[in-house]
């Protein structure tokens, strides 16, 4: 990102997320109550300090007391002095404001925080003294998001004669209103204050110089006006561009001044007088004069990539202040629909770069470099779309027909927007603040502005039938006790709140959630998070499930699995429930586990919902079916481990990891095939889920995992410390195999799993297709109950936050189609091309028995280490030998298979196996040398059998039409 680089190519400690202006300028540990701190706006314009605060963190733990600082301006060079109200009396005097965020002792950090987000600190975290008794002055203001006590001079602890004072670069405060001083340079173009690199090179962020010495005076046109400000990331004041651009494409030809607005329209040409300054790391003009001088014009410039932009960041630096489009070619997808932003709280859209951003524990595992790359990259792509003014409700601002339509009267408008779609034609100002460029949007949007690519709406679920399907079904907190007359729930605190606002919200999302179920069409489902207050007639599942039955044939209808005497399900305010079609299955047994919950000192508990297991018997077979319903506890509670999240896995990892072993424990001791489903609030690469499917692909040196601490299962003490998990429960996410790419939630604006089917390994080969049905996480939040355009289509569309999980099960065994392999781009498919492995082997085959007679082997050539690819042409070679511990063999044959592209792409191959006499052998499986395998393999006499059995992969390509492919490279 544009901060990091900067840092890293002039070594300067700068803020991640901007460049940070206000600092903690000195902090005094005196004798008794005598603590005080100060903070100074170094910059050079008045801040206001809306959104930031002064946090303490004692004793290295947690950020504890704060003071916020909203309503707070600080002109350039003012101080703000923090007191302790029992401080001497010539202390106070120095005081602004007295706040209990003083009571710090000298292993203690303070921090300055906007929005949540560590702008300068003192204090090494580590709960060691650091200002023990003394006074510290701050000589260096460049802030900095971890301690550097080189930036500060230490004096004595009685000694606060400096506080209200602070002298920046060895001068005197600053003048809030500085006259240009030198006179204005000459006019300029507004490329040459822009430069050619992040900061202009007229200041020195890194060294606190933000703001230039000079005053220069430039010429453009106005290409948009800002009359009100919008949060902290745009002043009043307007967008200014060059009529006619200069012929350096790595300069931007546009800039953002700060000024009154008096008087001004669009297209008017005006002259600029003022400094140049890097405001949080945007380059502006805080004008000191304005002259409007006559009219102009400029038209939108396409955003354009060069050769030599390392990542998309820098093609927008290129851009920033300049009024730009996006079209096809800058190829921008939507990474987040229009929904609401927690940081600056209002609506807005994020679009990345030639992809979706997808989180990085999805495709990474936790805290490895592969994860910390993705996470990087992810940064580097995102744009955001925003407004002149605060969306906080209702359409964007500029796209007004959003929402708005439904031309063919089905019941979901026309105009909206998903993610995935690319943008085409949107066009506006480019800014940057908080960490990223945004787009403020100056032409109106519409139905064609975003282009759907392969990721349109579709009514129901697309996929292949088999006998029986499952899904999972999110309902992002259905309940009715509070405003819908439903039964009483126990375990709903009192004032806790949760589900619809109101009746109305609690009706429409009725409506949506059951349009989505009569869809969705499962044979079974696990239904998360509905209310736990029962099965009677006025329960919420019963009056969710009596709402989806009302639009079935009675055929379809579903019924709600209970245990006989279970009234509910865990002592949560929420649970999971299974619904199911008895024309389809049976209940054979049912049993609830109760999972681990976390206690804490003083009696707070971090609890998950029981998971509820139901075995199912079908009327055309005798095997049965265990499916496990569950829901891990959230990324968002306080756990005891949680000193840190620097692997993105989120809050209480470790009790999400002590579910999953004991989920896998008890699962263990049922017979038969197994489903597990649900909420697993665990991205595809996490701990949790590495637990529940296998750990063979972990990289090396990869941390320990470890179970959750202080739990307790069925108000027993399970785990009183934290155990080290080694095991791995072998159940298959089909999902991998099948839609890799595939996603049901959004994280800001990062896409991934956190919703699963999991199947037993031997179930894996009767998976007949599986996918996410996107009707929630892609959609715009604008379309949930909770919102008046949601209010007006009682569809499936963003029924919920999380998409439905789907697997469609054929208990006779049909194979997955398989994948198109992995190929080089545009090149020919000759003997030597490489090919790249999948994880795991897809479709393989029945093993038939060997025997005298002949049999094929099956070679698993994902188990080769040589590298993630494989060459067509490869040999694999295969030898079966009776030689004993003193290599002494008395019969062994050896046979080869040269390798085509598909097999490789699937990751596994037969090798024919004749001429071979009874008995027992040791089987060597070797490409170049290097060992796949080796395994004792008997061999039986039966040379009457005929050879049947699998359909290998020559019949698979061969029914599927592509039996050409596999002759190609024999």
């Amino acid at each position: 990102m544009k901060k990091s680089l900067i840092a890293a190519a002039i070594g300067a400690v700068v803020a991640p997320s901007v460049h940070a202006n206000i600092v903690i300028s000195e902090i005094t540990e005196g004798s008794g109550n005598n603590k005080a701190i100060e903070i100074a706006n170094v910059g050079a314009a008045s801040v206001l300090l809306d959104g930031y605060t002064v946090e303490l963190a004692g004793n290295g733990k947690d950020w504890g007391n704060k003071l916020s600082l909203d309503g707070v301006t600080l002109a350039s060079g003012q101080t703000y002095v923090i007191i302790n109200s029992g401080a001497a009396a010539d202390l106070k005097e120095k005081g602004d404001i007295a706040s209990d965020v003083t009571y710090f002792n000298g292993n203690d950090d303070v921090a300055i925080k906007k929005d949540g987000t560590i702008m300068d600190i003192v204090g090494n975290r580590d709960g060691k003294d650091f200002n023990k008794d003394v006074t510290l002055r701050r000589t260096d203001f460049s802030p900095s998001t971890t301690y550097d006590a080189n930036k500060f001079a230490t004096v004595d602890m009685n000694d606060w004669s400096d506080f209200g004072n602070v002298e920046i670069g060895g001068g005197t405060n600053p003048d809030p209103d500085p006259d240009p001083d030198p006179d204005p340079q000459p006019q300029v173009l507004i490329s040459a204050l822009q430069g050619s690199g992040w900061a202009s090179p007229y200041t020195d962020p890194a060294n606190g110089k933000f703001i230039s010495s000079e005053s220069f005076t430039v010429e453009g046109v106005i290409t948009a006006i800002q009359t009100q400000a919008l949060d902290g990331d745009l002043p009043v004041g307007f967008f200014m561009q060059d009529e006619t651009p200069d012929s350096d494409a790595k300069t931007s030809d546009g800039i953002f001044v700060a000024a009154s607005v008096d008087g001004l329209a669009v297209g008017d040409k005006v002259r600029v007088t003022g400094p140049v300054e890097e405001n949080y790391g945007w380059t502006q003009m805080p004008a000191t004069a304005v002259e409007k001088i006559g009219t102009g014009s400029v038209s939108a410039v396409a955003v354009t990539t060069l050769s030599d932009d390392a990542e998309f960041d820098f093609t927008l630096e290129r851009y920033e202040g300049m009024l730009v489009k996006l079209t096809s070619t800058t190829d921008m997808k939507v990474s987040r629909s229009y929904s609401f932003d927690e940081g600056p709280q209002r609506y807005n859209l994020v679009l990345t770069q030639g992809k979706v951003n997808v989180h990085p524990n999805q495709s990474f595992f936790p805290g490895t470099q592969q994860a910390a790359q993705a996470a990087d990259c992810n940064d580097d792509a995102r744009l955001v779309v925003e407004s002149f003014s605060k969306d906080t409700q209702g359409q964007p601002s500029w796209y007004p027909e959003f929402g708005k339509t439904d031309i063919d009267q089905n019941g979901s408008s026309e105009d909206y927007i998903r993610v995935g779609d690319r943008a085409s034609n949107l066009q506006g100002v480019l800014g940057y603040s908080h960490s990223d460029y945004r787009l403020y949007v100056t032409e109106e949007a519409n139905n064609d502005t975003f282009i759907a690519r392969g990721n349109n709406r579709t009514q129901a679920p697309v996929l292949k039938s088999g006998d029986v399907r499952i899904a999972t079904f999110n309902t992002d907190e259905y309940f009715n006790s509070l405003v819908g007359n439903g039964e009483a729930n126990p375990y709903l605190s009192a004032g806790q709140t949760a589900g619809a606002e109101n009746a109305t919200i609690l009706q429409q999302q009725t409506a949506k959630l059951a349009a989505a179920l009569v869809a969705l069409d499962a044979d079974i489902v696990g239904v998360i998070g509905v209310e736990n207050n029962g099965f009677g007639e006025s329960s919420a599942i019963v009056q969710l499930v009596s709402a989806v039955n009302a639009k079935l044939p009675e055929a379809k209808k579903y019924e709600i699995v209970k245990e006989k005497d279970l009234t509910h399900i865990g002592r949560l305010a929420s649970s999971n429930y299974v619904i199911y079609r008895p024309s389809v299955a049976g209940i054979k047994a049912t049993q609830v586990i109760a999972m681990p919950e976390q206690r804490l000192e003083g009696g707070q508990v971090i609890a998950q919902p029981d998971a509820l297991v139901p075995e199912f018997s079908f009327k055309d077979r005798d095997e049965t079916l265990t499916v496990a319903v569950t829901q891990f506890v959230d990324k968002d509670q306080a756990c005891l481990e949680d000193t840190s999240n620097s692997d993105k896995q989120g809050a209480c990892e470790n009790l999400r990891v002590s579910a999953a072993d004991y989920l896998g424990q008890k699962l263990a001791d049922i017979d038969g095939e197994k489903v597990i489903l649900g909420n697993l609030n665990s991205y595809g690469k996490e701990d949790a889920i590495t637990v529940l499917t296998n750990r063979t692909s972990l990289p090396a040196g990869y941390k320990v995992i470890k179970a959750a601490a202080q739990t307790f299962v069925d108000d027993k003490a399970f785990d009183s410390e934290s155990r080290v998990i080694e095991a791995s429960y072998g159940y298959e996410n089909v999902l991998d195999i099948v839609a890799p790419k595939s996603f049901n939630s959004l994280n800001g604006d990062e896409s991934g799993n956190l919703d699963y089917i999991l199947t037993s390994a031997g179930l894996k080969a009767n998976v007949l297709d599986a996918g996410h049905w996107h009707i929630n996480a892609a959609e715009s939040a604008l379309f949930a109950a909770d919102h008046s355009v949601g209010q007006n289509y009682a569809d499936a569309y963003r029924a919920a936050e999380i998409d439905p999980v789907v697997v469609d099960i054929a208990f006779a065994g049909k194979p997955l189609d398989p994948v198109d392999p992995t190929l080089p781009g545009d090149k020919p498919i000759v003997v030597g091309t490489p090919i790249a492995l999948p994880s795991e082997p897809i479709n393989e085959p029945r093993l038939e028995a060997p025997s005298t007679a002949g049999f094929k082997y099956l070679v698993d050539l994902t188990a080769y280490t040589g590298s993630s690819y494989l060459k067509v042409g490869d040999e694999v070679v295969v030898s079966f030998s009776d030689a004993n511990a003193a290599f002494v063999a008395t019969s062994s044959s050896v046979a080869k298979d040269v390798l085509d592209e598909f097999e490789i792409a699937l990751g596994w191959t037969e090798v024919p196996i004749t001429g071979i006499a009874a008995g027992e052998y040791t089987v060597t499986t070797s490409i170049d040398g290097t060992v796949l395998e080796r395994k004792q393999v008997a061999v039986a006499d039966n040379s009457s059998d005929s050879d049947g059995g699998s359909t290998g992969l020559g019949a698979l390509l061969a029914l599927l039409g592509l039996g050409f492919l596999r002759r190609k490279f024999n």
